[in-house]
């Protein structure tokens, strides 16, 4: 099953996040990110913490994500297939994080 779940936005020249920075999904489930600014992301496994240092992780029962972003784009994220909460950040931009909760 395919979900529109997150999308980027930027609200400033130097302000970028995930519009639903937490999405709940079922195992199997996929979903897409869509890039609706003309702005590179590069997204990755992993989070940044609450100093602004990037944490990459994967974690277990996760599915690599690496996906590249360059504006005006959409990439289908998934399957995740085992329960548990994961996270996702954009490597290029601190504190954009999005943490995926599957059941």
């Amino acid at each position: 099953m395919k979900k529109l779940i997150a999308v980027f936005v930027l609200f400033s020249l130097v302000t970028v996040h995930f519009v639903q920075p937490s999405i709940t999904i079922k195992k199997g489930d996929k979903f897409t990110l869509i890039d609706d600014v003309a702005v590179t992301h590069v997204i990755e496994n992993g989070t940044w913490d609450s100093n602004g240092t990037a944490k990459p992780k994967l974690e277990r029962g996760a599915p690599m994500v690496d996906a590249t972003f360059n504006g005006n784009d959409s990439q289908t994220i998934g399957p995740f297939n085992t329960a548990g909460t994961y996270h996702l950040y954009c490597t290029i931009h601190p504190e954009m994080n999005l943490t995926v909760t599957v059941q």
